[in-house]
């Protein structure tokens, strides 16, 4: 890494409520990146999993504090000139679990100049707005957000046929058919909200955020 200078694509990867940053390495994710890369499935990419604290757990927006925010002026700017890295939307990617796949849609629908590709595994959506106000809830920019329809936006979505947050994921995805905004939405037959799901399709998350990068 630092004799060759490469620069590599990146993942921002944010945990589920609850849980720290620790989340993504304890479902495999670092052993299953290593593998893929040795194997050539995989391209070689670097993985950012920040732990989000307290702010990542309110629902608290801009101009306000915000977890938005943090992502955007604090974090980005700090892996930009610490890592190698690509500095472009289509190399850039943010994703999730649970609660960190709000705060992935959230911020990647705000942002589509920003990132290029946003995942969220098991999602949880809240659909009242006094909760989440409309211009920051994944589920009403899926349906009204005017950037979306020519943002080129590559999207996935998951969960287990079991988890109960799946009739949140199962709107957004509704609402995006709907506009004709493409997307993968993968309902998998068994698995509920928990590491064991998440850890049974670690690969398939980081097959889907590598599909179009070099593995040269």
């Amino acid at each position: 890494y630092q004799e060759t200078r490469a620069r590599f694509p990146y993942v921002i990867l944010l945990h589920g409520l609850s849980y720290r940053e620790q989340q993504w390495q304890d479902i495999g994710v670092i052993e299953t990146l290593e593998q893929g890369i040795r194997l050539g499935a995989l391209p070689p990419m670097i993985l950012v999993m920040p732990y989000y604290g307290n702010i990542g757990q309110l629902n608290s927006f801009p101009p306000d504090m915000s977890y938005e925010t943090v992502i955007l002026e604090e974090l980005i700017p700090a892996v930009e000139t610490d890592f190698c890295v690509w500095s472009s939307r289509d190399y850039r990617a943010i994703g999730g679990i649970s609660r960190g796949a709000f705060w992935a849609y959230s911020i990647g629908f705000r942002h589509p100049d920003v990132f290029g590709i946003i995942g969220g595994h098991s999602a949880f959506f809240p659909a009242n707005t006094r909760e989440v106000p409309a211009a920051f809830n994944p589920l009403e920019l899926a349906q009204n957000s005017a950037l979306l329809e020519d943002a080129n936006l590559r999207l996935y979505l998951d969960n287990g046929a079991a988890d109960s947050a799946g009739l949140s994921v199962q709107q957004l995805s509704n609402r995006l058919e709907q506009r004709g905004i493409e997307h993968v939405y993968v309902i998998n037959p068994s698995g509920e909200h928990n590491n064991d799901y998440w850890s049974a399709h670690v690969s398939d998350y980081l097959t889907f955020y590598g599909r179009n990068w070099p593995r040269s």
